[in-house]
């Protein structure tokens, strides 16, 4: 039994989506909406802060862990989703970087049953877009 199967009533769906993303260009950062994934996802909320850091350190290590389906990204290469992987909350307005990725497999069979995304809120400049 996978975490989908164990918890249907914490899958959110329609909201959340992944796309690669362009850091540094010449309107800032931005992602192609027209290449995104919709995801179904169980949301796992939680931060981590340094509250001994200098004024002007970063002290939101992490905003969010996404569990969420193989079959529903781009890929299943941890390293590729956590080096150029951006998710979006599209009820909130919210953007993430993805920081890590982890794969959750069956341990009798070794099959991916989730992905474990990390997340870390970001801004972004502009969202791509043909519709736009």
């Amino acid at each position: 039994m996978d975490v989908f199967s164990a918890f249907p009533n914490a899958i959110i769906s329609g909201i959340w989506k992944i796309a690669k993303y362009q850091r540094g260009g010449v309107v800032g950062t931005y992602w192609d909406a027209d290449n995104a994934y919709t995801l179904d996802v169980i949301v796992d909320e939680g931060d981590v802060s340094n509250i001994n850091a200098g004024s002007n350190a970063e002290t939101l290590d992490a905003d969010l862990l996404l569990y969420a389906k193989p079959s529903q990204l781009p890929t299943t290469n941890p390293r590729a989703l956590a080096s150029g992987y951006l998710v979006y909350d599209s009820e909130n307005g919210d953007s993430f970087a993805v920081i890590n990725a982890g794969i959750g497999k069956n341990q009798e069979n070794g099959e991916i049953e989730h992905i474990e995304l990390l997340l870390k809120q970001t801004d972004i400049a502009t969202i791509e877009s043909s519709e736009s």
